[in-house]
C-alpha cells in the first residue's frame, strides 16, 4: 500500500496580524549533520513522497561518504501535492538577515534520462503569518517559484534565483550552465545571507569551485532572496513542477549539511 508522508504547518494564532513584518531578524542558524548512516528520514520536517518504501531507500554503493546514501526515485506516477516530486524538508534553515552555509553532495545515475528541468534543491518561502498569510493563503505559497534554486537538465546544472515569487517568467541565472558527468559523485556548497533587500547574497561552489562568478570583488552575488520576513526552509530531491516526468529517474544524496562555516558543511 502506498504511503503518503506529507505533513501541514500548523497555523499559528497571533492576537493581531499587523502588515509590516517584524519577524525576528538575525537568529542564529539551527546545525543540520546527516550522512544517512542510520538509515532514518526522522531528522526531516517533511517529505513530500508518494511511497516512502520506494521514493527514498538507503544504499550501500554508491555512497560520498560513510557507509549510505539516499537513493531517490522520482515516477511518472509520483504527483504530490501540486507537483511530481519526491523531496525531503528542513524548516529552521534560513532565517531573515541571517547567513548559513549549506552543502550536499549528489550523483545523477548513469541511466538518468534527460527531459525537462529537475530541481536538486531549492529554498522555499514560508508563510508570513504577520501579515496574514498561511499554507492556504491567497496567493497560494506552494507551487510558487521559488527565490533559490538549483537547476538540472540537459546534462547540466545551473544555480538560479527569481525576481518574484509568484510570476514563473521571472527567473534569472545565477551562475553559468555546468556540464555534469552522470554517475559521478559532486559537492554543492552554499553560502547565503538572507535579506528582503539587495544586500542579500549567494556565493556557490562545486567541488570547492566557484561557480558564482567574481564581481571584481568577490564571488558573491548580491540580490534580494527573501520574499518575506518568515524565511525560507531548504529542500532537496526532485522536482518537476507540473511537467510529468517521462521515465523513472534516479538520484542519489549524500552528507546534507547546515552550519555556519565552509567546514562544517563539507563531507
Amino acid at each position: 500500500m502506498k504511503k503518503l508522508v506529507f505533513f501541514l504547518f500548523a497555523p499559528l494564532l497571533f492576537l493581531s496580524c499587523g502588515k509590516v513584518p517584524i519577524n525576528e531578524k538575525g537568529k542564529p542558524i539551527h546545525p543540520f549533520n546527516d550522512g544517512f548512516e542510520n538509515k532514518s528520514l526522522s531528522l526531516y520536517d517533511l517529505l513530500l513522497v508518494s511511497d516512502s518504501s520506494i521514493n527514498t531507500t538507503f544504499v550501500s554503493f554508491p555512497t560520498r561518504s560513510g557507509n549510505i546514501a539516499l537513493k531517490t526515485v522520482l515516477r511518472p506516477s509520483d504527483f504530490v501535492y501540486n507537483g511530481y516530486r519526491t523531496e525531503l524538508a528542513i524548516y529552521n534553515s534560513s532565517f531573515y538577515q541571517s547567513e548559513a552555509y549549506y552543502g550536499f553532495s549528489f550523483y545523477i545515475d548513469s541511466n538518468y534520462q534527460d527531459q525537462s528541468y529537475t530541481l536538486l534543491c531549492q529554498w522555499q518561502d514560508l508563510p508570513d503569518y504577520l501579515q496574514g498569510e498561511s499554507w492556504t493563503s491567497t496567493p497560494v505559497l506552494h507551487g510558487s517559484p521559488p527565490p533559490l534554486l538549483l537547476h538540472y537538465v540537459d546534462g547540466k546544472l545551473e544555480l538560479k534565483g527569481n525576481e518574484s515569487t509568484m510570476q514563473s517568467d521571472k527567473t534569472f541565472a545565477i551562475s553559468p550552465s555546468i556540464p555534469i558527468e552522470k554517475g559521478k559523485w559532486y559537492d554543492f556548497t552554499t553560502h547565503i545571507y538572507w535579506d528582503d533587500t539587495d544586500k542579500g547574497y549567494i556565493e556557490a561552489w562545486l567541488n570547492k569551485e566557484y561557480i558564482t562568478p567574481s564581481n571584481g570583488l568577490d564571488y558573491k552575488f548580491y540580490k534580494r532572496n527573501l520574499f518575506n520576513r518568515s524565511g525560507n526552509y531548504f529542500k532537496f530531491g526532485q522536482y518537476h513542477g507540473g511537467i510529468k516526468p517521462t521515465h523513472s529517474n534516479i538520484v542519489y544524496f549524500d552528507e546534507v549539511k547546515i552550519g555556519s562555516t565552509f567546514q562544517s558543511v563539507q563531507p
